[in-house]
């Protein structure tokens, strides 16, 4: 039983790193969500976050700018990255739940 304890424990610490790596990745981008509102015939970009317990809508650009493209290739890593953290978290907590009954036994 060692050895799959030592094993479980490698994967622990491994799982530990990518975690700390992927929330460092996500501290970098901006917090919130992207929206695209159309108007009349144009798209705009706007950042919904939360500030407390308040919503904030704030504008970002219209769709036809070059900054657009940036901003939505910013929310899909972001979207990317917090599926990846969760995937993770989960990971982790089944690794420990192992671990427990290891040492139970």
């Amino acid at each position: 039983m060692s050895v799959v304890n030592g094993i479980l424990k490698e994967e622990l610490e491994r799982l530990e790193r990518l975690q700390a790596k992927y929330s460092a990745m996500l501290e970098a981008l901006p917090k919130g969500s992207l929206r695209k509102k159309k108007i009349g015939q144009k798209i705009y970009f706007y950042l919904v976050s939360r500030k407390g317990d308040r919503v904030v809508t704030e504008y970002l650009c219209q769709g036809d700018s070059p900054k657009a493209k940036s901003f939505e290739e910013q929310d899909s890593k972001r979207r990317d990255l917090k599926s990846k953290v969760k995937g993770v978290k989960e990971d982790i907590a089944e690794i420990r739940r192992s671990l427990g009954k290891f040492a139970r036994k």
